[in-house]
């Protein structure tokens, strides 16, 4: 049976494991909770930086919360900082933990991160359960600032909102496709726009703003988009659309909420695959730090059967 060494050789094994460090798996696990740790460093600092871009940025991002209410982006932008945060805080626990050999912040790292992943399931689960109560509120919201607001004096920073939108996601409105009425025929049924545009000529009336327009630069195609010429097409005419021949192929006939909505589902698989890539990358960072945490104690315990 293996005995202990004498008092000599045990300071050797013990100065080869100081400069050593763990070996063997235990050093495999070490140096990958290092990697893992700095790529989300990384993370958190990005995180951390866009929250601040949106916080005080006046361009960009911040035009859309004027659409979705004025509280929004002030505590996205928190959230987001805060997340950054506690990532950096995480990240650097989980480094230190790992290449110092420090079990109490590898427990830490641990309890921190199990707590990220449970707010993360958590979180999941009830934009699952509230999705239709989220939806109508948010549609809600939508058609309140497109109707009351659009267009009209003093609300510049709607207005360019809902321009930049439709330009972006190649949409008109709120929601629904061509025959709703709810996308592009909302401006003509309901909107303060439409109903603000001075007296005039019916040869003059824009039913839609050129930010609904597929070619905004060309002066035949918006007059074409905006219905202010033909007289025999949307959106002058409609919903809903009887035959192809009342298309208007110079105006974007789609909500910008279905628009929106179309492309995410369009990626679902993908949005899927980075959720289910950050849950394995929470699973694994958690093992790992269990296991080195193991491992340090089982060389702790070997160490002291030899004092």
């Amino acid at each position: 049976m293996l005995k202990c060494l004498p008092w000599i050789y045990t300071l050797k094994d013990l100065y080869k494991r100081i400069k050593m460090g763990l070996r063997g798996i235990g050093s495999f696990i070490k140096y990958s909770m290092f990697l893992f740790n700095a790529i989300i460093l990384v993370a958190g600092c990005a995180l951390v930086g866009f929250g601040i871009y949106t916080k005080t940025s006046s361009a960009g991002v911040t035009k859309f919360s004027s659409i979705l209410g004025s509280n929004l982006l002030p505590t996205i932008s928190l959230v987001l900082i805060i997340t950054g945060a506690v990532i950096i805080l995480l990240s650097f626990l989980g480094c230190c933990g790992a290449i110092k050999e420090v079990k109490c912040m590898l427990l830490m790292f641990f309890f921190l991160l199990l707590l990220i992943f449970l707010a993360f399931l958590v979180g999941g689960i009830l934009l699952y359960a509230f999705q239709d109560k989220i939806e109508d509120t948010t549609l809600n919201q939508l058609r309140h600032q497109l109707l009351e607001s659009y267009g009209t004096d003093g609300e510049e920073s709607v207005t360019e909102a809902w321009d930049s939108m439709q330009k972006l996601f190649k949409c008109c409105g709120v929601s629904g496709d061509v025959n709703s009425s709810d996308s592009w025929a909302i401006y003509k049924l309901a909107s303060a726009w439409f109903a603000g545009q001075s007296v005039m000529t019916a040869q003059q009336t824009e039913y839609v703003p050129v930010s609904c327009c597929k070619d905004p630069e060309n002066t035949p195609n918006v007059t074409k988009c905006q219905g202010v010429v033909d007289k025999r097409s949307i959106p002058v005419i409609g919903p809903p659309v009887i035959d192809k021949n009342q298309l208007n192929d110079q105006l974007y006939t789609e909500g910008c909420y279905t628009s929106l909505r179309n492309m995410i589902t369009g990626n679902l698989n993908v949005l899927i695959g980075v959720g289910v890539g950050i849950a394995v990358a929470m699973i694994l960072g958690m093992v790992f730090s269990i296991c080195l945490c193991r491992k340090i104690k089982n060389d702790d315990d070997y160490y002291d059967e030899c004092d």
